[in-house]
This record gives C-alpha cells, structure tokens and sequence, in this order.
C-alpha cells in the first residue's frame, strides 16, 4: 500500500493540499481524488519496477496527444517540474504517480440495463475509432519510448493459456 509519505511528495509534487485526497480503488495502481482550485483531479500511483517508470512516461504521453486532437479522454497533469510523472522510492519499492484531470460526467452505473443500448456502444465506437485513427500517425515525443503494444499473435501472458481464457486466446488469435 501507499504509505503517507509517498502521498505527501506526490501532493509536493503535483502541488495539491495532500488533506484533500480520498481513496478510490486499488486494482492494478492506486488511485486517489483530490481538489484544488475547485476542480478534481486524480492521483493514479503505480507500484511497479523503476524499468517500468518510461513505459508509464509514454503511456502518458500519448493520452496527451490524444486529447490535443479531439479524443475525450483525462488529460494528464504536469508536475511542478513539468514532468508527467514523478517517481519516489522507498523501501525497495518504485513508486511512479501521475495525475489526470477528472472527466466531465458521472460515473458509468454497470447495473443499470438502460445504459447498456446502442447509444453507448456507439459514442465507445466513435471514441475508439478516434483513438486507432491518431494512433496510427502518433510518433512518440522521444524516439523509442513507447508502451509495450500487442498483435494478435504475440500474447505472452501465460495465464491466459488455460481454462476460459484458452477459449478467448483462440478466438482472437485466428486468422
């Protein structure tokens, strides 16, 4: 978990009042919300190896890109030192935070079926085909630095060789 310490150099670093965070979820990172200035953004720590510190740095600025040309999505926010990331270390363990500023909307209610219709999957449709379109023109600000990008024959997760994930590998992975 995120100590208070960690915390406390990303509300430094990203110039917030670290008083104003509230947990949101832990899956894969860490997120928090926080307020400043009347407006709420998201503090996302990821704890991986500090190899992994460029791949996120990408990640992020790609998600900039996009948003730039047109693409909704949350764009990301600057450190004080004009960085996307900012990487602290602390006990053998990398942590790497980014912020986003929080989308205009409400929450997605998965449980609600009137949600779920042709509406939604269009403007997701629309959103995706937008990403792909840019995505195939986007190069990266620093050459070679990019997220890890997958084919449909080079999945190398090893979990996903058994049970129903078998079934799913195949279907995706057919000519």
């Amino acid at each position: 978990m995120v100590t208070a310490d960690i915390l406390s150099k990303a509300a430094a670093s990203f110039d917030f009042d670290v008083n104003t965070l509230e947990f949101v979820s832990h899956s894969t990172n860490v997120v928090y919300r926080f307020s400043k200035n009347n407006e709420y953004y998201f503090l996302r720590i990821s704890v991986k190896p500090l190899a992994y510190a460029e791949k996120i740095h990408a990640e992020l600025e790609w998600v900039h890109d996009l948003v730039h040309h047109g693409v909704n999505a949350s764009l990301p926010i600057l450190t004080k030192d004009q960085q996307l990331t900012a990487v602290y270390e602390e006990d053998g363990q990398c942590f790497i935070a980014a912020v986003f500023c929080m989308a205009p909307g409400k929450f997605f209610e998965k449980g609600n079926p009137h949600l779920w219709g042709a509406d939604i999957y269009h403007a997701w449709g629309e959103t995706m085909g937008k990403m792909h379109k840019h995505s195939n023109s986007y190069i990266p600000m620093v050459k070679g630095r990019q997220r890890d990008h997958w084919s449909k024959s080079e999945f190398s997760n090893p979990n996903l060789h058994h049970g129903k994930y078998k079934v799913l590998l195949e279907k995706i992975t057919k000519p």
